[in-house]
């Protein structure tokens, strides 16, 4: 899921749209995978009840295995490995230049002088023929996988992790981790204050309200958010003679800031007074518009500042993620059944605020710090 989400999403927007688009497009991105995690609740809450909770993951297998499928069938291997060691033109080489290899910057390479390169004429019918139209094997997909050098795979799957040197991608690991890190967390504890008392509501029941307010604040919070950082930049860009910096996607994460504080809090001590269940709905619909808003304004702005790298950084967003989250697991349930709602919610939510308030000094000195990191070549080039 890391692999498809970095390699589907960020690897691929910043090569098709320019850079007032892409706010909405990483919205719209954030919305299917946010959003789908929401929606698992109620579905897996229909499976449990009339099936069996064993179902929920041979579903989630079946459905992997299919999209397995469709990757294989429907997708290609489209890197061109260009041979550069042939000639283009049968029978001809081109002339290499004999004097000036190298033109500098005050150097016109004049194309009428003798002495610069030159590719000899030819009939269009001694062109090569460089290729024929591939048989429909090609396009099962791993029969056109191959590896252009065996002997840099390990480095290739190494190198992202410098990236982390880097402090804007280091501080788009931990924003990420922590700001999605939210829907996990609500989805561990739900059935344990949900379905015990004074709620005592049925597996059904906690899946509809633990996946349809969240879906709605999900569904805002990305889709206005990435509206938003579009609009920001082309305001901002606008007042500053028209030069953008990524700095200005960062304003959308303070909107962002406010609505986790709030639903945080509010979902602690709506519990904690026993409120009900739809209030309690609404605070986490206020939660997860925080989370699709500050997804999208952390993904953009990496986005921005990592250019081709923007693969490897989110790739590496997600492997720390996926981390925080596995190891909050272990200690989640246990932690709410000690300290209670208010504390609980209270003290994630504190840790999440926290955390997000680095995006001020990120603003001041964000442009000091990629002009630092490029001083030092910490994004580097990408390796293939």
């Amino acid at each position: 899921m890391g692999g498809f989400s970095a390699l589907a999403g960020t690897s691929t927007l910043n090569d098709v749209f320019f850079v007032h688009e892409r706010g909405l497009r990483v919205g719209l991105w954030n919305f299917a995978i946010i959003v789908s995690v929401n929606l698992t609740p109620v579905f897996s809450g229909y499976v449990i009840s009339n099936m069996s909770w064993k179902w929920s993951f041979w579903l989630e297998a079946i459905l992997f295995g299919l999209a397995l499928a469709a990757v294989i069938l429907l997708f290609p291997e489209t890197t061109y490995h260009r041979d550069n060691g042939h000639s283009i033109i049968e029978g001809q080489t081109p002339t290499l230049p004999t004097s000036n290899p190298i033109v500098g910057p005050e150097q016109v390479l004049d194309l009428n002088d003798d002495k610069s390169a030159k590719l000899p004429a030819s009939p269009r019918s001694e062109v090569i023929q460089s290729g024929s139209r591939p048989s429909w094997r090609y396009f099962l997909g791993l029969g056109s996988v191959h590896f252009e050098n065996t002997n840099r795979l390990f480095a290739v799957c190494i190198k992202p992790t410098t990236l982390l040197l880097h402090p804007i991608v280091l501080w788009g690991c931990v924003m990420w981790s922590v700001t999605f890190t939210w829907t996990i967390l609500l989805g561990a504890v739900v059935s344990q204050i949900f379905g015990a008392p004074p709620y005592n509501m049925s597996t059904v029941a906690v899946g509809n309200l633990t996946g349809i307010a969240p879906f709605i604040g999900s569904a805002l919070g990305t889709v206005l958010g990435g509206w938003a950082c579009d609009k920001v930049v082309q305001t901002l860009a606008a007042r500053n003679n028209g030069v953008y910096e990524p700095e200005f996607r960062l304003l959308v994460i303070s909107v962002a800031t406010v609505a986790l504080a709030l639903g945080s809090f509010g979902l602690g001590g709506a519990i904690h007074v026993g409120l009900s269940a739809n209030a309690c709905g609404v605070f986490m619909a206020v939660i997860n518009f925080g989370v699709g808003l500050g997804c999208t304004g952390i993904v953009t702005y990496t986005n921005d500042v990592c250019g081709e790298r923007a693969g490897d950084a989110f790739g590496l967003a997600m492997v720390t993620k996926s981390a925080f989250a596995f190891g909050l697991t272990f200690i989640l349930n246990d932690y709410y059944a000690q300290s209670g709602p208010l504390v609980f919610f209270a003290t994630f939510g504190a840790i999440a605020v926290g955390v997000m308030l680095t995006t001020l000094p990120m603003y001041v000195f964000g442009k000091k710090i990629r002009i630092w990191g490029d001083s030092l070549g910490l994004l580097g080039s990408k390796m293939t």
